[in-house]
C-alpha cells in the first residue's frame, strides 16, 4: 500500500488508532489532547436528542435540514463506500477520523467504533443533526470537528431574543461565524498533516472574508449567493428579515437527485451555474486556431471545486464544428461508458502516496500531488492550440462540466451495473470565426 500504510502499520497503530480508536485513552493532559476535541469531549448516550423532537417547534427547519446532505452524513452511500474502503485499507485507523465529522453524536458518545455503525442509536445514525450543532459551545481546533459540546436544555444559535417552551435559548457568536462550518471543512491528514480538505483555510485567505461574508450568509440561504430567507424560525416565533435556511444548499445535484430531492438538487444546479463564467478568445494562426479560454470564479467564496475535490471532477469540454456543423476537435467529452476524456483539462485535487503515485485515496495522501482549482474571485486560463481542415466558417463551444465524484469511482464500488453519473453544465460560452 506505499510508504503510508507502512509506516501506520509499523507503528501497530500505537499513533493512529490510540488517536483515532482508543477513545478512552486520550488523557488531559496529553500534549495532543487539544488537537483531539472529539477524544476528549466524551458524553453518555442519548445525552444528544434526536432530530423528530425538533419537528412540532420548527417544522419548516426540520423539513429543510431533512433533506440535506448533513442529514445525509452517514447514510450517503458514495461516503459509506469510500468509508468503508478506508477502513479496509487502513485496519480501521481512519474510523472515527473520518466519522467524527459524519457522525458527530456516534463519535461524542462512545458508539464509534465499531465502524460498521452496529452500535448507533437511532439518533447517531441521522448524520449532522439539530441537537449536535445547537448545543455546540465553543470551536477548538478550526479542523477534524473541533467543535466543543455541551449537550443539555440550552440551545445555542444566532440569535438568543426567542423564548421556548421546551428549552432555553442563548445567543452564540459561533453559529455566525464561519469558524463554526471550517471545524469540519477543514481537514488534515491524522499523520502526515496533509490538507485533505481545506474549504475554511481557502476561503479564510480569500476576498469573501476580508468582506466579512460568511459561509453562512451563501449556505444558510435558499438561492445562490446572498439571500434572505423571510418567516420564522416556528410558528409561535417572531416574524424574522431572515430565516436560516436550513438545506445547507452546496453542489451535490446528483446526490439530492439520486435520493429524490429534487427541490434541493434544482437549487444545487443553481448554485454551480452561478460559481462560475467562461469567455473565449479566438486567434487564426499558421497553422489553424489558438481558443483561449478563461474560467472567472464569480460565484464561490472558496476554490472551485472544493470540499472532496480529490473525488469530484470539474472539467473542459471543448468542440469546434465547421460550417456544415461537422465536429473537427474534441476536447473533454464523454465515451459510451460516461468516462470522461482523460486528455480534458481537469479542476481538480489530487495526492501523492508513499510510492509518488497520484491517488484520490485521502487515507494515504503523503503530499499534494495535482492542484488545479480557482480560487474565489481567480481565474484560469488554458490555451488550446488546433489544427483547422481548410478555409471557411468555425465554431467553437465550450462547456464547464461538473461531476460529484466520477464515473471510474462509481464502477469500481458497484461494478458493471452501476449507474451512470450525470454531468452538470456549470457554464458556456460559443465564439465563431473565419478562416480565409
Amino acid at each position: 500500500m506505499g510508504k503510508l500504510f507502512n509506516i501506520v502499520t509499523a507503528f501497530t497503530f500505537v499513533f493512529a488508532c490510540a488517536l483515532f480508536l482508543s477513545i478512552s485513552s486520550v488523557s488531559a493532559d496529553d500534549p495532543l489532547a487539544n488537537q483531539l476535541t472529539v477524544e476528549d469531549q466524551q458524553f453518555t448516550p442519548g445525552s444528544f436528542e434526536d432530530p423528530g423532537a425538533c419537528i412540532a417547534c420548527h417544522p419548516d427547519i426540520y423539513e429543510q435540514w431533512s433533506k440535506s446532505m448533513h442529514a445525509y452524513a452517514w447514510d450517503n452511500k458514495w461516503y459509506q463506500d469510500d468509508y468503508q474502503l478506508a477502513h479496509s485499507e487502513t485496519a480501521g485507523a481512519t474510523d472515527v477520523f473520518c466519522a467524527a465529522c459524519h457522525a458527530p453524536i456516534a463519535a461524542r458518545t462512545g458508539q464509534l467504533p465499531p465502524h460498521d455503525g452496529s452500535q448507533f442509536d437511532a439518533t447517531s445514525k441521522r448524520g449532522v443533526s439539530c441537537d449536535f450543532c445547537h448545543t455546540v459551545t465553543g470551536i477548538e481546533e478550526t479542523f477534524n470537528m473541533g467543535h466543543v459540546s455541551d449537550p443539555g436544555s440550552m440551545k445555542y444559535a444566532n440569535r438568543g431574543d426567542g423564548s421556548s417552551p421546551y428549552h432555553g435559548v442563548a445567543y452564540s457568536a459561533y453559529h455566525t461565524d464561519a469558524l463554526f462550518c471550517g471545524s469540519c471543512h477543514n481537514v488534515r491528514h491524522p499523520v502526515t498533516d496533509v490538507a485533505v480538505i481545506d474549504t475554511y483555510d481557502d476561503w479564510l485567505s480569500g476576498p469573501y472574508a476580508e468582506e466579512g461574508i460568511t459561509c453562512q450568509n451563501c449556505h444558510m440561504t435558499p438561492t445562490a449567493g446572498i439571500g434572505s430567507n423571510p418567516g420564522k424560525s416556528s410558528p409561535i416565533g417572531q416574524e424574522r428579515d431572515h430565516v436560516a435556511f436550513h438545506s445547507f444548499v452546496g453542489g451535490s445535484v446528483v446526490a439530492q437527485r439520486n435520493m429524490g430531492n429534487e427541490q434541493q438538487a434544482q437549487m444545487s444546479d443553481e448554485f454551480l451555474k452561478a460559481a462560475a463564467r467562461l469567455s473565449l478568445e479566438s486567434e487564426i494562426k499558421e497553422n489553424g486556431l489558438e481558443l483561449t479560454v478563461h474560467v472567472d470564479n464569480v460565484g464561490a467564496g472558496h476554490k472551485i471545486p472544493t470540499g472532496v475535490t480529490y473525488i469530484r471532477k470539474m472539467w473542459l469540454e471543448v468542440q469546434v464544428f465547421d460550417e456544415n456543423n461537422q465536429v473537427v476537435y474534441t476536447s473533454g467529452l464523454v465515451n459510451d461508458k460516461n468516462h470522461v476524456d482523460p486528455d480534458a483539462v481537469f479542476y481538480r485535487l489530487l495526492f501523492k502516496d508513499g510510492d509518488g503515485n497520484l491517488t484520490g485515496k485521502s487515507w494515504l495522501a503523503e503530499e499534494i500531488g495535482y492542484d488545479r482549482r480557482i480560487p474565489a474571485q481567480g481565474r484560469d486560463t488554458e490555451i488550446y492550440t488546433i489544427t483547422l481542415p481548410g478555409s471557411g466558417s468555425y465554431r467553437a463551444d465550450v462547456r464547464l462540466m461538473y461531476r460529484s465524484l466520477s464515473q471510474g469511482s462509481l464502477d469500481f464500488h458497484e461494478g458493471a451495473e452501476s449507474e451512470k453519473i450525470e454531468s452538470i453544465e456549470m457554464a458556456t460560452a460559443s465564439s465563431t470565426f473565419e478562416r480565409s
